[in-house]
Parts: C-alpha cells; sequence; structure tokens
C-alpha cells in the first residue's frame, strides 16, 4: 500500500511539473509578439530578415515584412494610415512622405521613446537628423539609409591614353572627372558610340552611352535638381510660397538635360534605379549620377563587370566668380517610423533603434543592400566595407559620399512633397520627350503646383515651407 502511495505520489509530482513545463513554454510562446512591417521591396529589406532571431531574444518580437513597389510604397501605406486597421507597427517611410503622414496622425512622435532609448542622432549627418527625421521639430523617424547623389565614371577610360587624346583632340581640354555642367555634357557627347565603333581600342558589340538618368516620374525630379540647384534655383519663392521651378534656372536646367538625353539610351525615361545602376554596372556607360550603394555594388564581382574602373566625384555645378558651385541632391533617403496605430508602439520602437543603432553599419557597408552611410561613424570606418580592394579604396568611397553630402540639396518634406514632384516628373518626361518646349512643361508644372498649395492650404504651407528654409539655413545645407 505505501508502495502504491508513493508511485502515485511520484505519478502526481512528475504531472505537475510536466503540466508547469508546459504551461510555462505555452506563456512563452504567448509572449512572442508579431510585429508587421511595410517598406519598398528588395534588398533593403534583407537586414529585418537577418537579425529576426535576435529580436526575438532582445525584445520578444518576430518581424513580418510586407514589401511593395518602390514606387507604390507612398499610395500602399497611405491606404492602411486612412482605413487605421493598424495593420502595420511600423515602415520604411521615404522622408519627402514624413510631413504630410506626421501632420496627419499617422506616424507616432518619437521624442519620449528617445529620451529612454537614445537613438544618436548626434551622430547622424544634419540634413537626415534635423530635416529627414523631423516635422514641427519633433521627432517621427530615425535613419536607416543615406541618399545622395554622386557621380560616378569609368576610370579606366578617363585614364586611357588614345581616349585622352581624342578628347582633347575634340573639345580642347584635357579628359577628366567633369566639374560643370558644360563638362559633363561634353564627355557624354564624346563617349557615345554606336556598335562597330572603337571604344579604348575595342571594337564595340552594342551601344555605349556617354552617360544616362533615372528618368521615371517620380525621381527623375532629383537628376534635373542636381542641375536646377547648381543654377540658384529654389522649390518656391520663400515670401509668397509661389512655385519657382519654372524661374530661368530651371529652363536652363531642364535645357540641358533634354541636350544630354541624345547621348544616353533611347528608352531612358524608363530607367529606375535597377536599370540605370545595371547599365553602369554592365560595363555599358561612361558615367552616372546614382545613389551610394552603386559605388559599393560597383566593387563587388558578382554584381559588377568593372570591378576596380569606378571612380566617384562631387556631381558637377557651374562655375560662379571663379569658383565652382555644385549641390548634390538627396532624393529619397529611407527612415523608418511607427505606426500610430500600432498595438506595439514601444517593441517597434526597439527594433528601429536597434536597426539605426547597432547594426547601421553592418548594413551600410555591404554590398547585397542598396543602404548607404548617414552616421559620421560610418565614414570613419573604412575597414568596414570590406568589397573594395583596399582600406584607402574604401575610404576614397567614402569621403566621395561625405563630400556631396556637406553640398546636399534636401528635397521637399512638406505635406504633398509626392505630389509636387510626381507632377513636376511628368513634366520633365514630356519636355525631354519632345512633346513641349523646356519652358512650356515647367509653366504647366508651376501651374499644378499652385493648385497642389491651394489644396493643402496656401498660409500652412507657406509657413511650414518659410521653417523648413530657416533650418535649412541653419544647418548649412541651404
Amino acid at each position: 500500500m505505501k508502495r502504491f502511495v508513493l508511485l502515485v505520489s511520484i505519478f502526481m509530482l512528475v504531472s505537475v511539473f510536466v503540466a508547469f513545463g508546459r504551461g510555462k513554454a505555452e506563456e512563452a510562446e504567448k509572449e512572442i509578439i508579431t510585429l508587421t512591417m511595410i517598406g519598398d521591396e528588395g534588398h533593403n529589406v534583407l537586414p529585418l530578415e537577418w537579425y529576426n532571431d535576435i529580436f526575438k531574444e532582445k525584445f520578444g518580437v518576430t518581424v513580418e515584412v510586407v514589401e511593395v513597389p518602390f514606387g507604390e510604397l507612398y499610395e500602399k501605406s497611405k491606404i492602411e494610415y486612412v482605413a487605421q486597421t493598424g495593420a502595420f507597427d511600423f515602415a520604411i517611410v521615404f522622408p519627402k512622405f514624413v510631413g504630410e503622414f506626421a501632420q496627419a496622425g499617422f506616424l507616432l512622435q518619437l521624442d519620449d521613446f528617445a529620451k529612454k532609448l537614445d537613438p544618436n542622432m548626434e551622430d547622424v549627418t544634419p540634413g537626415y537628423r534635423d530635416f529627414y527625421c523631423k516635422f514641427g521639430g519633433k521627432l517621427f523617424a530615425v535613419p536607416f539609409d543615406g541618399d545622395v547623389l554622386s557621380l560616378y565614371y569609368r576610370n579606366d577610360l578617363f585614364e586611357n591614353e588614345a581616349e585622352k587624346a581624342a578628347f582633347k583632340d575634340k573639345f580642347g581640354y584635357e579628359l577628366k572627372a567633369p566639374e560643370t555642367w558644360d563638362e559633363y555634357l561634353d564627355v557624354a557627347k564624346f563617349f557615345y558610340r554606336k556598335t562597330g565603333e572603337k571604344l579604348a581600342g575595342e571594337t564595340l558589340v552594342r551601344p555605349f552611352y556617354g552617360t544616362a538618368f533615372y528618368g521615371q516620374k517620380d525621381q527623375i525630379f532629383a537628376w534635373w535638381g542636381n542641375r536646377f540647384a547648381s543654377m540658384g534655383g529654389g522649390w518656391f519663392d520663400e515670401a509668397t510660397i509661389k512655385p519657382a521651378i519654372n524661374s530661368d534656372a530651371g529652363v536652363k536646367a531642364l535645357e540641358h538635360m533634354i541636350e544630354t538625353a541624345k547621348y544616353c539610351p533611347p528608352d531612358v525615361l524608363a530607367y529606375g534605379y535597377s536599370e540605370l545602376k545595371d547599365l553602369f554596372l554592365n560595363g555599358d556607360c561612361a558615367m552616372v549620377i546614382q545613389w551610394p550603394c552603386v559605388g559599393k555594388k560597383g566593387a563587388d564581382p558578382e554584381q559588377s563587370q568593372v570591378v576596380g574602373k569606378i571612380s566617384a566625384s562631387k556631381v558637377p555645378g557651374v562655375l560662379k566668380a571663379g569658383k565652382i558651385y555644385a549641390r548634390a541632391l538627396m532624393p529619397c533617403g529611407r527612415v523608418l517610423s511607427v505606426c500610430k496605430d500600432s498595438k506595439h508602439q514601444w517593441e517597434a520602437y526597439q527594433v528601429i533603434h536597434y536597426l539605426t543603432t547597432a547594426t547601421s553599419l553592418d548594413d551600410v557597408s555591404t554590398p547585397l543592400t542598396g543602404l548607404d552611410p548617414y552616421r559620421y561613424s560610418h565614414f570613419k570606418t573604412p575597414e568596414a566595407f570590406e568589397m573594395f580592394p583596399t582600406e584607402k579604396d574604401a575610404a576614397l568611397y567614402l569621403s566621395g559620399v561625405q563630400e556631396n553630402m556637406e553640398i546636399g540639396y534636401p528635397e521637399l518634406v512638406i505635406p504633398g512633397a509626392v505630389e509636387y514632384e510626381e507632377t513636376l516628373g511628368i513634366w520633365l518626361q514630356k519636355a525631354i520627350a519632345g512633346e513641349t518646349s523646356a519652358k512650356a512643361a515647367l509653366d504647366s508644372a508651376a501651374k499644378e503646383w499652385k493648385a497642389i498649395t491651394a489644396r493643402f492650404g496656401v498660409d500652412t504651407q507657406r509657413k511650414l515651407y518659410q521653417t523648413l528654409v530657416q533650418g535649412w539655413r541653419a544647418a548649412g545645407i541651404w
């Protein structure tokens, strides 16, 4: 009998421990929160996959990513935000969305969270820290990708003795990385070759282009904007909020772009990031103005046919009083925001904080992503960019990116920015396609800009733009 009682007691004790263990396991499983993020599809969401186990261990969350096409991120995000479904916990946001989304209450203000868990914004370059992550002086995002446009060119062709001699014979000066837009046009014209012609002593089996640009409506404004900004153009008249894109500077910039298009691929107006990147890295183009990731991908033999043949430089400018004045547009530049309707705001913030601090150097220094440097500490760590043959090459790449960021020209981040830029893009396309003149195109775009401003409120937009410009001046980027 005693033995029986003892066996029963042991069985009951084991059952209790098993039940307790099962309960703990079920409790642990229940504690894992699923966060949903929306972002543009492709290589830039890879870090969310890489670190998911770390997120689970550190923060008790797992992240599911909803990927949408690059050009549809604004619309897809806004649909969910307006419907207030709470479908997303955090998001990749392009800075031009921040003003509109923050004002509409779609994004969570992060200042209180930042006091608890510091995102180290002092290490971030001013354009991103003060204007691409904030609205109305409040923090609504943390940086994830430091986009700025730079000039990339084929140094093997620019240093080829035969090509150098031919260029000097034709234009009367030495072949070099173009410093002015006039020089840029000369170089584009010179290197434009047809199938069967020679390039650096080799007979071409396919056309070779002098240059190319991003031609799709959502970002073409930036490739025009490099010219426009260097010629003294501004988005609006600061005092009146009347569009200034159809100024003399705007027209000259567009006329220059129309001329340059003659030496680009015939379908350049269909070019987005990938097409422009591939044209250059496949060895079919002498120079492009592109985002920094093209420089690091160009050093990766798995992605580039021109490894060791690429140099970087400042975007061209115009000669003023004996000095060259250049401005590099900073289009796109992904940031990370917590969605206001998220039921797990703190957990979402912990994840974006980890991405902008703990893993940021790893994420911007790999050729597997299109993420680019945005912290001063990134620029000081060339040894992390291992795709370059030497640390010196990496340092040259980083100095080129930083040099352009220091002359960066910010895109609009006020409400309506997406509409302003895409409307302008449509009219730039029409002019380059020969459907209308440069002046008529920009006049039409300016007319539509006025209507956009009226919808958002002239007084509201004027005050927001004036505040924005004052901030740009204070940061030394205006």
